[in-house]
């Protein structure tokens, strides 16, 4: 029963350059990921206070087997080659974070907030060492339950959940951290060691990003959390089924002459352009065309990336807290923001859009404003520094990311180092607003700013998706089986070969016991 006439869209299981990466390339095996960061977490386990001379001997090997890792798997055109760009990119900066901006020993905000491990247990004795039993109380005297204590709304280091003091005296609490945790017995500060590692967004931490939304509270049922996130995994399913149906019956997504971007014209006349880069099923009127591929394509597009990450997410929450019980389901605050927030560019990238890498990648840019140039917080061209920071970062990760998968990452990249300029730009229209007197939270201020986040989203993210159609991840499959598909007609439902095939050990690595994904 196809909807559609069935087209040759080659399913990845069968992708050209996946087969000839099978037979011809270096497989990707999991443990040269792995390496780096397992000598990262022991430079940090063993050493954890900064020094030149503990720096200039791990970082350089911890970088320099990053930098063999996305070498040896560039031009993959497989699904997990951008994973492997961008994580060797991320893995390198996260090293440089660690062991060069930051002071693990030292430092007063890498100091663990939230207890979900049982490490500590409000002045219980562990091992050599004590966690105090300071809490925060409420007007009455009563103390707040364990994992209110901790940044929970905007990410400040106050105690209190998005900014609110009211009816709350606080109670010094420092946290867990260095030096205390020295006294600590091995085991449990690997696992204070590990939770870093993993905390890109310091959820549990002082350094908790601001604005993140409230975890699950340690006294919340286990059994909601997995059901919220099951119900996140089967949503997002059907979101990437649909999707990858329509990247199978839209000429756009696998046509090479009819990509396009403000800097890259497609390679057919725009009469062409019209005529071929469209589903039969779609109008022929310009204005038609025009809305199904500025707004139906590139929203679609959003939901897909949008849908990825959520589920992966999802995943990991589930594995990490059930059947590999490491974190409990507190550590795992909610990965997006609240949408009604997206109502200007700065509120889409700060509040809405995910910040896994977002402490990560404006850490290089507030150690050189603050401690290399001196400049104060509240300094303009500190703002500016932290913010071109976290796009460049996130334009090298993109990039990179972009070439391991294609060999080419030039427009990935750049469609972040416009965001940054895109900024720039939104900081003078907000000015404007405010020298002609309109609130910027207003009704009128919202509408200027959302008309302007929406001109300029449509405008350039055709700039972030060209490298990765020129990569032929249209050729890819998003689900691993297709009840969609299945359903239409359109031959068997799995997407992705035999599931023994996905990942398997390798004979000749790790005495048999390397995994080949």
């Amino acid at each position: 029963m196809a909807l559609f006439p069935l087209l040759s869209v080659t399913p990845f299981a069968h992708f050209p350059a996946r087969l000839e990466i099978l037979t011809t390339k270096t497989p990707f095996l999991l443990h040269e990921a792995l390496t780096p960061l397992f000598l990262l977490f022991l430079t940090l386990l063993l050493y954890p206070y900064k020094s030149f001379l503990r720096n200039a001997i791990a970082l350089p090997v911890i970088v320099g087997l990053y930098v063999r890792f996305a070498v040896l798997y560039s031009s993959s055109h497989w699904g997990l080659a951008f994973c492997v760009g961008a994580g060797a990119y991320f893995g390198s900066l996260q090293a440089f974070n660690l062991l060069v901006v930051k002071d693990v020993g030292r430092d007063e905000d890498v100091r663990w907030m939230i207890d979900d491990t049982g490490i500590q247990s409000n002045g219980t004795t562990h091992g050599n060492g004590t966690i105090g039993s300071e809490t925060h109380t409420t007007k009455e005297g009563r103390p707040k339950p364990n994992g209110e204590n901790s940044p929970t709304g905007n990410g400040s280091t106050n105690g209190t959940a998005n900014g609110s003091s009211k009816g709350v005296s606080k109670v010094s609490n420092p946290g867990l951290g260095y030096p205390t945790l020295a006294t600590y017995p091995l085991r449990q500060r690997a696992r204070f060691t590990f939770s870093l590692l993993c905390a890109s967004r310091g959820v549990g931490f002082k350094f908790q990003v601001r604005r993140v939304k409230p975890p699950p509270s340690p006294s919340d049922s286990h059994i909601s959390f997995l059901v919220t996130h099951f119900s996140y995994i089967f949503v997002t399913y059907i979101i990437l089924d649909i999707f990858g149906y329509a990247l199978a019956h839209d000429p756009f997504f696998y046509t090479a002459g009819c990509w396009k971007t403000p800097f890259h014209p497609p390679g057919l006349s725009q009469e062409h352009w019209t005529a071929i880069c469209f589903p039969a099923s779609i109008p022929q009127d310009s204005t038609t065309r025009w809305l199904y591929h500025n707004i139906v394509r590139k929203y679609l597009s959003l939901f897909a990336v949008f849908a990825i990450l959520s589920q992966l997410f999802s995943i990991a929450a589930i594995l990490f807290t059930t059947p590999i019980p490491i974190t409990a389901p507190s550590s795992w605050a909610p990965l997006f923001g609240p949408v009604h927030e997206a109502t200007s560019l700065r509120g889409f990238w700060t509040v809405f859009w995910h910040s896994i890498f977002k402490k990560g990648f404006s850490y290089p840019g507030e150690w050189l404003a603050y401690k290399v140039l001196g400049l104060e917080r509240a300094n303009v061209w500190a703002q500016i520094i932290i913010v071109f920071s976290a796009f460049w970062n996130s334009a090298a990760l993109h990039g990179v990311g972009a070439w391991t998968a294609n060999g080419r990452g030039v427009a990935a990249a750049g469609y972040f180092v416009i965001q940054s300029a895109g900024f720039l730009v939104e900081m003078v229209i907000i000015k404007l607003l405010k020298a002609l007197g309109v609130d910027e939270k207003g009704v009128l201020g919202r509408t200027v700013t959302f008309i302007w986040m929406m001109v300029w989203g449509l405008w350039s993210c055709e700039v972030f998706f060209y490298d990765f159609l020129a990569g032929g991840v249209a050729g890819s499959e998003p689900v691993a089986w297709s009840t969609w598909r299945w359903w239409t007609g359109e031959g068997e439902a799995y997407r992705w070969g035999p599931p023994g095939e996905w990942m398997r050990w390798d004979a000749n690595s790790l005495g048999g016991w390397g995994v080949r994904v």
